[in-house]
């Protein structure tokens, strides 16, 4: 699979802020919601790096990693910002054939936010005694993955 220089960037720097999070996380002590999560890590069209965590909750207003790191872009920047590259790590027990790909509503939100060139690029990632590796990746536009985003019909 070939990356261009900022995707490259991109995946160095969510691999680097995984295992930087977890080892927080780690270190914080065993609990029931203390687990390698969901991370999102967006890269805008002004260059600049957003980070997001899964946020899992009891009851179904759980929030996606994508989508909190979409809306950390926007925070600080504006509505206007374009998403550029999306890198999505998920933790996986053993290597799989195909990463996880993002749900139906973070990839509205990716098409949304993003252009038909915007690059999804998901990433298995698994806890060794040493760390952390991450053996697979796997590319796709947004447009591959959402090739028939919802719009709103107007009626003359």
């Amino acid at each position: 699979m070939k990356l261009t220089k900022d995707e490259k960037k991109l995946v160095e720097y969510a691999k680097k802020a995984v295992v930087r999070y977890n080892k927080k996380r780690h270190a914080k002590g065993k609990h029931e919601w203390n687990v390698d999560t969901v991370y999102a890590f967006v890269m805008s069209d002004t260059g600049k790096i957003y980070d997001g965590a899964c946020l899992e909750t009891t009851v179904s207003g759980g929030v996606c990693a994508e989508r909190h790191a979409i809306a950390n872009m926007v925070l600080n920047e504006t509505y206007r910002a374009k998403i550029k590259s999306i890198v999505i790590p998920s933790p996986v027990p053993k290597v799989l054939k195909k990463s996880t790909t993002p749900c139906g509503l973070c990839r509205h939100v990716i098409w949304e936010r993003g252009t038909s060139n915007t690059t999804v690029i998901c990433l298995q990632y698994i806890q060794k005694k040493n760390g952390w590796i991450f053996p697979k990746m796997d590319k796709y536009t947004i447009k591959e993955l959402y090739p028939n985003p919802f719009e709103m019909v107007k009626w003359d």
